[in-house]
């Protein structure tokens, strides 16, 4: 099984584990990550969604060898299109905060993945491209939205006409990473991280999420003002004033 799953300390935790391909995305590796992240994104349990990757790299982007062959097919290249499409579907419309953890490359679909990101914790000396100009492959106009919205027009040109690879301190300068920590320190930054929005009212951080992206998507305004208003007078609210009056630690349920 390449994409391992499971919820502890208030998070769901992926990992893309095919660390012979630098975990590059074949066709049932998408389909299995976009099940993975659907199952999670159903679990009340997982406060935060955690995506990473095994061994030194967070993903090294499309599986090269199987793109081409699915692309001697116009049957191939519907299924490869469609693996695509449905992971960063998916991936866009969860409710939950999504953390990309990333150590090693990050390329490609690998940088599309943590684009699809809230946040993103990398480890020092940690590589991030888009060598689609080298492939000869259009970038995909959507992709090139949340690029530009992550870390502006300059940066996402930089990226994408030069098809260069940033390095770490490049990616945090632009803006594309939350912030860098040593190799040895990842997983304890993230561990402070998912217990940091696992502690809050889990009806307040999703509404946060959905109002961010709604500054991209206009057109989904009008349901992040409903998550706002749903948090008026919830359980949660009250629960949060009347810890804060008790000055104790406040215990939310999401309702």
């Amino acid at each position: 099984m390449m994409i391992e799953y499971a919820v502890r300390d208030g998070a769901g935790w992926v990992t893309i584990d095919n660390p012979a391909r630098r975990n590059a995305l074949s066709v049932a590796l998408m389909g299995d990550l976009e099940s993975a992240v659907r199952q999670l994104d159903d679990d009340d349990a997982a406060r935060s969604i955690v995506l990473t990757g095994a061994g030194n790299t967070f993903c090294a982007g499309a599986d090269i060898s199987e793109f081409a062959g699915h692309h001697d097919s116009e049957d191939g290249r519907r299924a490869f299109n469609e693996a695509l499409s449905g992971l960063f579907a998916t991936l866009s419309g969860l409710r939950t905060p999504l953390i990309a953890v990333i150590r090693g490359h990050c390329l490609g679909a690998g940088m599309a993945l943590a684009l699809s990101a809230d946040l993103r914790i990398a480890a020092e000396g940690s590589t991030f491209g888009i060598p689609a100009a080298r492939l000869g492959v259009g970038y995909p106009v959507a992709l090139a939205e949340t690029l530009v919205h992550v870390v502006g027009p300059a940066h996402a040109a930089d990226l994408l006409l030069t098809a260069r690879t940033f390095t770490a301190a490049e990616a945090l300068a632009a803006g594309f990473v939350n912030r860098l920590v040593p190799t040895e320190e990842l997983n304890a930054d993230a561990l402070r991280t998912v217990k940091a929005i696992a502690a809050n009212a889990p009806l307040s951080v999703r509404a946060a999420k959905a109002s961010i992206r709604a500054t991209a998507h206009p057109e989904l305004a009008a349901r992040a003002r409903e998550m706002v208003a749903a948090c008026a007078d919830s359980a949660d609210e009250r629960e949060g004033q009347r810890a804060f009056m008790e000055r104790r630690p406040p215990v939310f349920h999401g309702r």
